[in-house]
Formats: structure tokens, C-alpha cells, sequence
């Protein structure tokens, strides 16, 4: 395929996502917004949440994919836009009562230290099983992912402002926000099922493993978060996750392709 052949079907590919993100936009405002009676706010925030934020995810996909990539700039867009999600979440979520209507509940420093180093366990679990599949079944990460890593001791410091922005704000969307929002019309395990679905659509550039991934990964955040019954502890694990994947072990995670000589350019992509 050559050049404008490719960046063709890149776009073909970024309008099909676009198309059908705002069509789940649409589709989740009538549901919630007139067949459910949902408040205005909460049908808005939660059509954005549930189906603009990850279809435009997907759209940035193809559209940035072979794409030199400004790691600090894509670092600090995207911590703006999830500290706008997180107080967007915040005050709608909490505008009828206290912050404990988005999972903010005290607990013993001994339940949040225990259940975070669980929450964080799992959580890199996963992810090293999930490079041991990747082996296994020859997969490769996508080269997007790589190019995001930082590479620099700048970088670095700017991934974690990042991860902290990840860690509070995406906890507070889709695990404090969403699940006891879709309660009263879907049930606990259909909202945790969702939530979890979408949070991992809104990592589409890892591509498919790595919403498989992160789709797991929301369902033990959302565990730790009924079970626990506090956000707190996922807030730390969700940020210290990040931290220790995208900073520690990031370069070894990624190095899989080395190993069974598979060229990234060969990874599977949208």
C-alpha cells in the first residue's frame, strides 16, 4: 500500500469511528436523557463519557498512527482533558449530596494501604500476563504505545503528572461516576461490565490487547471499588499502576516484540 493509499483508508477508518461515536452519543442521551428521565446534566455527562470520549479515542487512532509524536504535549492535553472529565464527574455526580455520591468514603489507613497494594498487585498482574499472551501468541504492542513512553528524566516527570491525573480522574469517571449511575437501569454486574468495557475502548491506542487489557483492568478497579466501598484505594492503585508500568517496567513490557523478532511496524493496529 503506498503513501496516500494509506493515509486514505487512515481517514476512512477515523470517520467510521467518528460516525459511530456520535451515534452512541445520541443513542445513550435519548436512552437516558428520555426513555430513563435522567436528569439533563447526567444524560450529557454520561453520553460524553460512555460514548465521545472513547469514540474519539478510536478517531485519534489512525488518524496519529505512523505520526511523529510530542510525548510532552500528548502528556499535558491529556491531563487537562481527564482534569476536566474528573471535576465534570465530580460536581454533577455530588451536586445532590455529599462527595461519598462518587465513591469518595473515608476509610482506616490500614484498609486503604491494604486494599491498594491488592488493587496494584492485580493490576500489574495483568499486565505481565498479559505480555506473556502477547509472547505466546506472538502479538505485539502497537507502536503508538511505544512512541508514548517517556524517554527522558523531563518526560518522566510529566508522565506522572499524568498518571496522577489518570489515576483521581478516570477512577472518579468511570468507576465513581458511572457505576452507581447505571445501577437503578442496568444492575451492578451489567454497570461494572460497561464501565469497564468503555474505559477500555478509551485506551484504543494500545490497540486490541491492550483494550483487552484495560478493560480487565477497570473490572478489578470496579472490584476494589464495591468491595472496598471507597474509591480511594483505586485512585492510588489506578496512579501507581501507571506510574510503575509507564516508568519502571515500561521499556521491558514493550520489549516482547524483540523477543520473538516480530518488526512493530507488523503490529496489529485499527
Amino acid at each position: 500500500m503506498d503513501e496516500k493509499s494509506d493515509a486514505c483508508d487512515r481517514n476512512m477508518k477515523a470517520i467510521r469511528y467518528g460516525v459511530v461515536s456520535v451515534m452512541s452519543f445520541f443513542g445513550v442521551l435519548f436512552w437516558l436523557g428520555w426513555i430513563e428521565d435522567y436528569s439533563a446534566a447526567d444524560a450529557v455527562l454520561m453520553a460524553v463519557v460512555l460514548a465521545a470520549l472513547p469514540g474519539l479515542s478510536l478517531v485519534q487512532v489512525p488518524l496519529v498512527s505512523g505520526v511523529p509524536i510530542d510525548r510532552l504535549q500528548a502528556y499535558w492535553s491529556s491531563t487537562v482533558t481527564l482534569w476536566v472529565l474528573g471535576l465534570s464527574c465530580w460536581l454533577v455526580g455530588t451536586r445532590g449530596g455529599d462527595i461519598s455520591a462518587v465513591g469518595i468514603v473515608p476509610l482506616s489507613p490500614a484498609a486503604v494501604l491494604g486494599w491498594s497494594a491488592i488493587l496494584t498487585v492485580a493490576g500489574l498482574g495483568i499486565i505481565i500476563g498479559f505480555r506473556w499472551l502477547g509472547g505466546r501468541f506472538r502479538i505485539a504492542e502497537t507502536p503508538l504505545l511505544k512512541s508514548l513512553l517517556p524517554k527522558t528524566r523531563r518526560e518522566r516527570r510529566v508522565f506522572g503528572v499524568l498518571s496522577l491525573a489518570a489515576g483521581t480522574c478516570e477512577e472518579l469517571a468511570y468507576r465513581g461516576y458511572v457505576i452507581p449511575m447505571l445501577i437503578p437501569v442496568l444492575g451492578l454486574g451489567s454497570a461494572v461490565v460497561i464501565s469497564s468495557l468503555v474505559f477500555g475502548l478509551m485506551h484504543g491506542y494500545q490497540g486490541w490487547l491492550g483494550i483487552f487489557r484495560t478493560t480487565l483492568m477497570g473490572a478489578v478497579l470496579a472490584w476494589g471499588f464495591i468491595f472496598s466501598g471507597s474509591l480511594i484505594p483505586a485512585m492510588i492503585a489506578h496512579t501507581a499502576i501507571d506510574l510503575i508500568a509507564g516508568i519502571l517496567i515500561g521499556d521491558w513490557l514493550l520489549s516482547l516484540e524483540l523477543e520473538f523478532g516480530v518488526d512493530s511496524e507488523e503490529s496489529p493496529s485499527f
